[in-house]
């Protein structure tokens, strides 16, 4: 099928180069209009759409919703195939705008922002039969789609709903608020872009999510706070009130198996209040919650078919609820029901004061109260932000009563592990988290030194004289403050000035990323050895990926200038140069790393937790205790904030929980455990 797009983005900037190599140009011809529009609650406007067998069809999609949408005609019968290979495209689907390359594709549009239209022109199918159109974008394709009906008649009569490819119907445009629960469809932090938030009768909420078919998590005293438009990057809300409840993984499987695959199939309204209805595996779940009467906490209603040997529920002992079944068995996994028990059962779910953390950034999206600029790496568990030094990051938190005692939990990874950091996490009022390369490494309100840059033997890329190049963040991994980017052209050069105590053979390390083979000319105080090859600076695995390019020399006391040039038009990343005087029967530099007191506190992942209560503060990293020592002064107070040290080198952190209590030993072995279940 040969189709056109013209886009219409106003003030897009959006180029034909957008365009998928699947849609291709018409000859002009008169087209039929139509357009289609999107309603709240995941809806395409209208639902049904007909043609003549053949016409020309030009369709105008016009996104007036807050999300991103996209619009995909395709084969009879095909929907949800086509809506599961978008999800199979993983971290192709942007690219390709979570359009697959299926036969079974008719015509697509690219992801249309919100408040932007696009038309796209096609022809319409010569074989009478019904179409379906369908949203792509993930988790929309189970509930967002339509039919273009292709006929030579009009279909008799216009249906309000469209018949699903399973022969049941979606009951998400079913919903009216009329008094009961308020349900809003929206980005939501630690969850897939199919969330759902529902606001209960009774002052409780939740966050249900559709792309994996689970609550995610629940709080009180309040809803959502929408925070701007969407863009480039998801916006999120603000929840407002607390969070009590935390769901880390689904609740419940069958037992004696283990169950990766689940479909939404949309909900219902019962008194006000969703149902929602979904499969895990062979198992058919409708799934209804309301608030706790009279206490804060819900109450999960569960009707589950399917089950031969029955279910089998985890206990989570840090959720922050207590659990009580009103069908089953306790057991040494968990809770047990049988096949008859689990058809109708339901769990009585009440908050356990303070026990959840007052304030959990799980750092796997994009939070609106940090600098917006798109930088998520992987993570110890997902994703983690990496924190540049400047102005501090305050999230958005309820204030706490730390008067009983306090916590701090995070995962964290140095770039730079002979680098002090200054209040890594700390309070408002009271002190926090920092690091010194000595004995002991991790310090409570107790300041650190700043990192002395006239460190001898290194000399960072940033701190160089430079034409051509620039100095840049934008990769993670570097050491210092930054690393220099060449550019694109031939004869761009980084220098350094430095001074040398005495003649003898020296080794140049430069620590360097590249794509691919990009080769400098090296020379020293204007001199180049013309009969020796440039330095090849051979690819490393990627731009976040370092190593090291060694060079012997000779090189004469005093001051010497090391200069590297670009011989072609691209060149690699260098982030610092480290010198070295080669001792007696040394052939080349064993190592530049300068001794660290403590071998755990290196490049990788690690878990450091403070927990404080009336009279000790202790530190544990990764698990063991670190440090135990007399509580001085008060207990701390305020906001938590992140990075408050000016002169800080770049770091990673991830999974940021902050509790009214000290944490037990048996709580931060289980922080320090989820790692390792996420690994295996």
């Amino acid at each position: 099928m040969r189709s056109r797009i013209l886009l219409f983005f106003k003030e897009s900037g959006i180029s034909l180069s957008l365009l998928f190599a699947l849609l291709f140009f018409l000859p002009h011809a008169e087209a039929k209009k139509i357009t289609v529009g999107v309603k709240p609650g995941l809806q395409y406007d209208p639902k049904l759409l007909h043609v003549q067998p053949g016409d020309q069809v030009e369709l105008i999609f016009d996104n007036v919703d807050e999300m991103m949408h996209n619009f995909v005609l395709v084969e009879p019968g095909s929907r949800m195939e086509v809506v599961e290979a978008a999800i199979a495209l993983g971290a192709e689907g942007p690219e390709l705008h979570y359009v697959p390359k299926s036969d079974k594709v008719i015509v697509a549009t690219p992801v249309v922002l919100p408040g932007k239209k696009v038309a796209v022109e096609f022809v319409a199918p010569k074989k009478e039969g019904e179409y379906p159109y369908v949203c792509t974008f993930p988790g929309h394709g189970f509930l967002m789609h339509g039919v273009l009906f292709v006929s030579k008649e009009p279909p008799k009569k216009v249906q309000s709903t469209v018949e699903d490819q399973e022969g049941e119907k979606s009951a998400w445009w079913e919903f009216e608020n009329q008094g009961g629960a308020i349900v809003h469809r929206t980005f939501m932090p630690d969850s897939t872009p199919a969330a759902i938030a529902v606001h209960l009768p009774g002052g409780h909420s939740y966050c249900w999510d559709a792309g994996e078919c689970r609550l995610r998590y629940a709080w009180r005293d309040g809803f959502i706070k929408k925070n701007g438009s969407f863009g480039r990057w998801r916006t999120l809300p603000t929840i407002e009130g607390r969070v009590y409840y935390q769901e880390v993984a689904f609740p419940f499987r069958p037992r004696g198996e283990e169950v990766t695959k689940v479909r939404f199939e949309g909900y219902r309204m019962i008194d006000g209040i969703p149902e929602f209805r979904y499969r895990l595996g062979d198992l058919k779940v409708s799934e209804y919650l309301v608030k706790l009467p009279g206490k804060s906490g819900l109450i999960r209603k569960f009707k589950i078919l399917g089950s031969q040997d029955g279910i089998l529920w985890s206990i989570d002992p840090d959720a922050g609820v207590s659990y009580e079944f009103d069908q089953g068995k306790k057991v040494s996994e968990g809770w047990l029901l049988t096949a008859k028990e689990a058809a109708k059962f339901q769990v009585r779910m009440e908050e356990i004061s303070r026990k959840h953390p007052i304030l959990r950034v799980g750092m796997n999206d994009l939070a609106v109260c940090y600098n917006r600029k798109g930088d998520l790496h992987p993570g110890a568990i997902g994703q983690s932000w990496m924190m540049r030094g400047g102005k501090p990051i305050v999230p958005a938190q309820q204030a706490g009563d730390f008067t009983n005692g306090a916590s701090l939990s995070f995962w964290l990874k140095l770039t730079d592990s002979r680098r002090p950091l200054s209040n890594i996490v700390f309070w408002e009022k009271g002190g926090g988290l920092s690091y010194q390369p000595q004995a002991n490494p991790f310090l409570f309100d107790a300041p650190v030194k700043p990192f002395a840059r006239s460190l001898e033997g290194v000399f960072e890329a940033e701190d160089a004289k430079f034409k051509g190049p620039s100095r840049t963040k934008a990769n993670g991994g570097f050491l210092g403050s930054g690393y220099v980017d060449f550019g694109s052209k031939k004869g761009e050069y980084l220098e350094w000035d430095i001074m040398i105590k005495q003649d003898g053979p020296y080794t140049l390390r430069f620590r360097y990323s590249s794509s691919g083979s990009r080769p400098l000319r090296l020379s020293v105080d204007g001199q180049e050895d013309l009969l020796a090859p440039p330095l090849p600076f051979s690819g490393t695995r990627s731009w976040d990926s370092w190593s090291n390019q060694d060079h012997m020399v000779d090189l004469k006391r005093g001051k010497r200038r090391i200069r590297l040039t670009s011989v072609s038009n691209n060149g690699p990343n260098i982030d610092r140069l480290e010198v070295a005087e080669l001792k007696k029967g040394e052939e080349k530099l064993k190592s530049m790393e300068l001794p660290v007191s403590n071998p755990a506190v290196d490049d990788q992942w690690h878990l450091l937790c403070l927990t404080l209560d009336e009279k000790t503060e202790k530190i544990y990293l990764d698990g063991a205790l670190l440090a135990n020592k007399p509580l001085k002064g008060d207990f701390p107070s305020g906001k938590i904030v992140l990075g408050g040290g000016k002169e800080n080198p770049n770091y990673y952190l991830d999974e940021l929980r902050a509790y009214e209590r000290p944490l037990s030993k048996d709580e931060i072995m289980r922080l320090f455990d989820d790692r390792r279940e996420v690994e295996k």
